[in-house]
């Protein structure tokens, strides 16, 4: 040991009849009452113990009792701890200098604080020596675990507007995405926790939330939007790049990807066609996904993926020209595993208790597809073509809601089914029909029937997010000026209350159709109306 380094054989002796102020701060004080010399050069409040430590007292009370100078008597608990939590919480030279003690509370070091860095003790002690007694209410109600961090520790690589837009799915796009049909939310219990295994997926779930916060503003240039669906695009494409190279053999997360970038595009109000190449995507990577043994994703993950991507494909398929292309985006093999679903009365967020409805939708396509493939007049339906409409026709009238589907669900069934009706019906338009014949008279019960339906479900009602594709079915027969400015209305208020982007596209294309003559409009003539005004929207 060197000689000038002699180890210590008396003890520290520390002062205990100091004011607690002095010794909270780690300051030898002065002893001066009722206001100390180094409280009174800082401006604290100087409080002191009520009996001189060591002496014996009449009780326990006594021991944890201090008096401020002005002889106000409060607890040590509610004084020096909760000064000690505030510290701990707030100053960055007392997160720098703590530590854990062998039984898991913190300690400080004993390096004293200089006079000037008081951060936020010292402006409450000031409460103390200034303030009455709703100052000290504050502090004890003051919520110290309760801290925004400053960074996302949880999520490297992302900032603090990742971590608003996280919280922003979490609170408000993911219930705007869900109808509602069950309680629990499948975007929440199975998208997030995929999310948080994969970067792809937190930068789509982070980019559905930017679009749909910047649609809610009406912020057609919100740059963090535009930023972050640039960055998921990439991702996307890397993604795709490595499947295709085989350095990734499980699709789950790329075809749950697509499916996102699907309804990110829903979020936005694609006006551009860009979710059919998502659904492209999807569809390959959704036959691959099903080929590979059910234990390798577990049941309830792999029913809804089916779900969305059989939502999806079925309300996207009216905006195809049946006339130019017989695109199915529902192929037969994934139909038969959506009609499984069926059998055990599935109902989802995304398609209620319609998917049976639902999966008529392509045979409608293919059947109205074959009458209209040219724009000369349509040749005669064969028997079998016959036969097929009718059997259409009865599954649609046969169908009903389950019984045991709340109230809203069950309207939206019926709001569904008028609609499927409307499809099948308007089919036959090529065919030629008096203006007030049995076919104009099916389509307008069936137009009553449906705005009826939508009359008794509030436009604010979670159900309301996956019916752009009936209302937009029912809009485009519409021709009474009153109901015309009834499903405007609807539709205002649905964009105003969800702020999804394809409700505003929804209304903006009605409003084109409602110029046109009665000859065309119609559903089957929506597609044309894309094609003329540059108008491509989903109704997912």
């Amino acid at each position: 040991m060197p000689p000038d380094r002699q180890p210590r054989t008396t003890r520290i002796v520390r002062v205990r009849t100091g004011c607690w102020t002095c010794r909270r701060r780690k300051k030898k004080c002065d002893e001066v009452r009722p206001i100390c010399g180094g409280c009174s050069r800082n401006e604290l409040g100087c409080s002191w113990p009520t009996t001189i430590p060591g002496r014996r007292n009449s009780g326990p009370e006594n021991e944890s009792a201090i008096v401020s100078a002005d002889g106000r008597r409060f607890s040590l608990p509610d004084t020096v701890d909760e000064h000690e939590a505030i510290k701990f919480s707030t100053s960055p030279s007392s997160r720098r200098q703590s530590s854990v003690s062998s039984n898991g509370s913190p300690s400080v070091s004993a390096s004293d604080e200089p006079d000037e860095l008081a951060p936020m003790n010292e402006s409450i002690d000031r409460r103390h020596s200034t303030g009455g007694s709703s100052d000290i209410s504050l502090i004890q109600r003051a919520p110290f675990g309760n801290v925004v961090p400053r960074t996302m520790s949880m999520l490297p690589g992302y900032d603090p507007e990742s971590y608003q837009l996280l919280s922003h799915y979490l609170s408000t796009t993911a219930d705007c995405m869900a109808n509602g049909s069950t309680p629990i939310n499948p975007f929440l219990v199975q998208i997030v926790p995929l999310a948080f295994s994969s970067d792809l997926l937190l930068q789509l779930v982070i980019t559905q939330s930017a679009a749909h916060r910047a649609f809610r503003r009406r912020d057609d240039t919100d740059a963090v939007a535009h930023s972050h669906y640039s960055k998921a695009i990439k991702l996307f494409r890397h993604g795709v790049t490595e499947f295709i190279e085989g350095k990734e053999p499980n699709p789950l997360m790329l075809l749950v990807g697509a499916l996102l970038m699907c309804f990110t595009e829903t979020a936005k109000g694609d006006m551009t066609g860009t979710i059919f190449d998502h659904l492209s995507a999807a569809n390959t990577l959704l036959v691959k996904l099903l080929a590979q043994s059910d234990t390798a994703v577990p049941r309830e993950l792999k029913d809804f993926v089916i779900e969305y991507y059989s939502y999806t494909a079925t309300v996207s398929m009216i905006s195809i020209d049946a006339r130019l292309s017989g695109q199915l985006f529902l192929n037969l093999e994934l139909e038969q595993r959506a009609r499984e679903l069926l059998q055990t009365q599935y109902v989802g967020n995304l398609c209620g208790c319609w998917l049976e409805l639902l999966l008529l939708i392509p045979c409608i396509f293919d059947l109205g597809r074959q009458w209209m493939m040219e724009d000369t007049p349509a040749i005669v339906p064969t028997a079998d073509d016959m036969a097929m409409f009718a059997s259409i026709q009865a599954q649609i009238l046969r169908w009903s809601p389950y019984p045991f589907v709340v109230a809203e669900v069950y309207l939206a069934g019926l709001i569904f089914q008028q609609a499927m009706l409307i499809y099948l019906y308007t089919s036959l338009g090529s065919y030629e029909h008096t203006t007030d014949g049995i076919y104009n008279g099916l389509i307008q019960t069936a137009v009553t029937e449906a705005m009826a339906y939508l009359l008794e479900l509030s436009p604010e009602a979670r159900i309301n997010s996956g019916l752009c594709w009936p209302i937009a079915v029912v809009g485009s027969c519409l021709v009474k000026p009153e109901q015309q400015e009834c499903l405007r209305t609807r539709l205002v208020a649905m964009a105003t209350h969800f702020g999804l982007g394809n409700m505003q596209r929804t209304l903006l294309l009605l409003e084109v159709m409602w110029q046109l003559p009665q000859t065309e409009a119609g559903p089957w003539n929506i597609c044309r109306t894309m094609q003329q005004k540059q108008i491509w929207i989903s109704f997912a």
